[in-house]
């Protein structure tokens, strides 16, 4: 027996060893963002006063928990106003606010007394008022526990155009936010229309917008006509194959979430509600938290896998803008956009002296910079160019539009061009 026991215990070792051995400390693992995460949750209900609308705001908030109050081993914690829709509340959501706080966020869900756009705007923002207060508190369990830098807001339906309400014009929503089957609604309905052309092209945050296939509920896609004014450099759109607009509640009530099925013609699914959290999680983590691991989630091998299977279809807008080329005195410049978000930090620059034949390696790169200028070049040759920008981890987004120049001589024009004008002025 005690042979057997050692031999257990030896092979037991030698596992461990071995996985030490191929999963180094430090190696990136596969984590899935739509199960819990690593923190225990608890949550409070509080009442804020919006004073410019007289909303009396009853809201839940989520937040990692230990020995009762907030776990102070990952504070202060980014934090997310999540907004619910028309005739919902905030109990339709009480499983995304125990999921999100699980993975280290503090989420505050109020119930909105009123679904006036612009009084659930003000009452949204508010609400973030509220918990840079609560940060400030000294008596406050929050205090000192919110990472006011890093404000994120999610939102479904009504809520999700709350979500690209609130980005739009509030400064402090500028690293992530996460529409959900957004919802404009139409005049007739009496809770005012959203002037998204004039005011969309104004948002800066990441926006990771998640829909369902066009239907009655979501107004037949109607986020499809906002997303080109979006003036955010990162924007992605993924969309639940088959999916409803009830998809993305996750309540106390699981009865709520299919009768509103019902209601919009789509069957609600646990595990397309599930996939919803999932995206949400990692759009956040990325964006957010600017965790490098989460890129899979959202642009690698997690992501096309799920498309795939079917799962989603998704659509990305992260290319470098405004990039141009011009020749200079034996040099090409390069300028471009910075994009003024941590997640990007630095851009590859790819050179060819054939249009759209590039390496797979970069010909430069360069930091959180908007211009290069190349000298390694020879006069009267036209040299092409893409940019990527990367994160920390040497993660690449999608390619700009490709551009070129020719460089000039030494008299600053190339000597095709400036032998016949010296002629002519002779």
């Amino acid at each position: 027996m005690k042979k057997t026991l050692r031999r257990i215990v030896v092979m037991a070792g030698c596992i461990a060893l071995l996985i030490l051995v191929l999963c180094p400390m430090g190696a990136q693992m596969s984590v899935d963002p739509g199960q819990s995460g690593p923190y225990a949750v608890a949550h409070v209900t509080i009442t804020a006063t919006n004073p410019n609308t007289g909303s009396e705001l009853v809201t839940d908030i989520y937040y990692p928990s230990s020995s009762g109050g907030v776990d102070p081993s990952g504070a202060p914690y980014a934090t997310l106003v999540f907004a619910h829709g028309l005739q919902a509340s905030r109990i339709d959501h009480s499983g995304n606010g125990q999921h999100l706080a699980s993975w280290g966020y503090i989420v505050a869900i109020p119930d909105f007394p009123d679904d006036d756009i612009e009084v659930r705007a003000s009452d949204i923002q508010r609400l973030f008022s509220y918990l840079e207060a609560e940060n400030a508190n000294r008596g406050s369990l929050f205090f000192q526990k919110i990472d006011t830098g890093r404000f994120g807001m999610a939102g479904h339906s009504l809520g999700g155009l709350g979500t690209l309400m609130t980005s739009a014009r509030d400064a402090r929503i500028n690293l992530a936010a996460v529409p959900l089957d957004p919802v404009n609604p139409p005049d007739w309905l009496g809770n005012g229309t959203w002037d998204f052309e004039g005011e969309a092209p104004d948002i800066t945050a990441p926006i990771g917008l998640i829909g369902a296939p066009a239907h009655t509920c979501n107004w037949d896609a109607q986020y499809n006509e906002m997303i080109p004014y979006i003036g955010a450099t990162h924007v992605a759109k993924f969309v639940i194959v088959g999916g409803g607009h009830c998809d993305f509640l996750d309540g106390d009530d699981p009865l709520r979430a299919q009768v509103c099925g019902l209601l919009c013609g789509v069957q609600f699914s646990q595990e397309r509600s599930e996939l919803a959290e999932r995206y949400t999680t990692a759009w956040f983590n990325y964006y957010l938290r600017l965790d490098t691991d989460f890129y899979a989630q959202l642009y690698g091998d997690q992501a096309d896998q799920d498309i795939q299977a079917g799962r989603i279809t998704r659509y990305v807008r992260t290319a470098p803008r405004a990039v141009a080329a011009r020749g200079r005195v034996q040099a090409v410049g390069l300028t471009w956009t910075l994009y003024d978000h941590p997640i990007i930090a630095g851009y590859n620059i790819y050179r060819s002296q054939r249009s759209g034949n590039y390496p797979s390696i970069p010909y430069a790169q360069v930091g959180r910079v908007s211009s290069y200028v190349d000298t390694q070049v020879v006069p009267g040759r036209r040299y092409f160019y893409v940019l990527r920008s990367r994160d920390a981890a040497g993660n690449e987004h999608q390619p700009s539009d490709e551009v070129s120049a020719v460089p000039a001589g030494t008299y600053g024009l190339d000597h095709h061009v400036y032998l016949p004008l010296i002629l002519k002025s002779g």
